[in-house]
């Protein structure tokens, strides 16, 4: 009995000690600061982020080293003074933040905001959603989009033709805009929105300009002005990144890069920096047009020799550079609806284009887009007076190759569209779609033209609906052929 009593203790303490250390480790494996879910207002600043992150990712020094922008100076920059000479594996991060944590994330957030009955939130995450998709395909051509599944069940989604995403971006804008216009729930949290503070019109002008953008990519040209017209219609309404003084958290990606990361890869020697220098003989300037200041604001020669990239500003010093820490870089602006309205009125006419680019002129002549403040940079001249039709006949200071004066004005459209575009992924489209209608001086000596880019080696692996044959570098996308 005494033996049974004591074995019989034994298994009621080896059981209790057992349900003690059941429960002491209980949800060992539960992170309590891992958030598991959230509401749309606190995913919205996430995917805003990602957004911008995608939009200045490292790719976009790549188009500036193939567009002639910049210059690679070290290791594999050097190599990628060469386009051709790219790997698939550079383009996996850039996919990977765009599909998983941009366009993943918006649509949840749309789902949410749905859910929470506040459309003008769903109507902000879907303008998101629409300027990170309509990026990817105007650089991958065709890509998934009707098949991107939330859930994660579907990991292969299929390919879509690049013509009809872009239909589908037009789509997910109109609802965006419908959603934007409606009164109920309670609107864009403005503590969440690092770039307009909740302003729904604001987000509204945002989703017309990027409707407005698409439909160029696509040259369909009426509707493109049309939507122009009723997009960022002054130089507070840009969309423009916010970045701090921060390595590793909130560096301007372009100055970490430059500056901390890896400072001897890459400079501004380049056709561009010697199109804004006015010591140099290739500069664009004239009579009309002094393009000291936005030179400063560009590049210098203290960083590099002969022309290093601008990256004074918070964390560095100076007067902020275009390339500073803390420099924001612009992604949708009144600019570039002022140069799509002048680009469709000058293939119209010359007597159409001339005004609408004087227009865009003028703008620029009060300093908008050179310096931060958009007042000129750091005490140097500026200049941009209105062209006149001689300035644009045989002969004439914009006209020196014999070309009829619309072509001539649309050359001086693109070019200044190849200077406005620099850090952003616009250039790489514009010299797509118009057969390098700017007459970029490439760097000689390599195969083709850079058109897109490369499919990254992660969705190449795991996706068998990857386009077979690969297209490379140097293949046009579908819209641009």
């Amino acid at each position: 009995m005494k033996n049974i009593f004591i074995k019989t203790a034994s298994l009621c303490l080896l059981l209790t000690t057992l349900s003690s250390c059941t429960d002491y480790v209980n949800d060992i494996n539960v992170d309590p600061d891992n958030i598991t879910d959230s509401n749309a207002s606190n995913m919205f600043q996430g995917i805003l982020l990602a957004n911008q992150f995608f939009q200045t990712s490292g790719n976009t020094r790549d188009v500036m080293i193939w567009l002639n922008q910049a210059n690679g100076e070290d290791r594999q920059y050097q190599a990628l003074n060469n386009w051709n000479a790219s790997t698939a594996s550079s383009f996996d991060d850039s996919w990977n933040n765009a599909y998983v944590n941009c366009i993943t994330q918006a649509k949840i957030t749309e789902l949410k905001a749905g859910n929470e009955a506040n459309p003008r939130l769903k109507g902000a995450a879907q303008v998101i959603e629409a300027h990170c998709m309509g990026t990817v395909i105007s650089l991958w051509g065709d890509a998934p989009y009707s098949e991107v599944d939330i859930t994660g069940n579907n990991l292969t989604p299929k390919y879509d033709a690049q013509a009809a995403v872009y239909t589908s971006v037009q789509k997910l804008l109109d609802d965006a805009i419908v959603n934007l216009t409606k009164t109920t729930g309670k609107g864009i949290p403005s503590d969440k929105d690092i770039y307009y503070s909740g302003d729904q019109g604001k987000w509204l002008q945002l989703a017309y300009s990027l409707k407005a953008r698409f439909y160029l990519h696509v040259k369909d040209y009426p509707k493109a002005k049309t939507n122009a017209l009723l997009g960022i219609n002054n130089a507070d309404g840009d969309f423009k990144t916010v970045f701090g003084n921060s390595y590793g958290q909130s560096f301007n990606p372009f100055y970490s890069f430059l500056v901390y990361d890896r400072d001897s890869y890459m400079s501004g020697d380049s056709y561009a920096a010697r199109l804004l220098d006015p010591s140099a003989a290739l500069y664009r300037g004239n009579a009309k047009t002094d393009e000291s200041a936005r030179y400063a604001f560009t590049y210098n020669t203290e960083y590099f020799s002969p022309y290093g990239l601008n990256i004074y500003g918070g964390d560095y010093g100076g007067t902020n550079g275009k390339f500073g820490s803390d420099s924001p870089m612009p992604m949708v602006t009144y600019g570039e609806m002022l140069l799509i309205i002048a680009e469709v009125d000058a293939r119209t006419s010359f007597a159409a284009g001339l005004p609408s680019y004087n227009n865009y002129r003028g703008m620029l002549n009060t300093g908008y887009s050179i310096g931060i403040d958009n007042s000129g940079y750091d005490g140097e001249g500026f200049s941009y007076a209105a062209y006149n039709i001689l300035d644009f006949t045989s002969g004439g200071i914009e006209n020196p190759a014999a070309l009829t004066n619309q072509d001539a004005l649309l050359r001086e459209i693109f070019q200044e569209r190849y200077i406005y575009f620099m850090g952003n992924y616009e250039s790489l489209n514009d010299f797509g779609r118009s057969n390098n209608l700017a007459v970029i001086q490439l760097k000689p000596g390599y195969a083709g033209t850079p058109q897109r880019l490369l499919y990254p080696q992660v969705e190449i692996n795991s996706n068998p609906n990857t386009p077979n044959p690969i297209p490379t570098i140097v293949t046009k996308t579908p819209v641009h052929n």
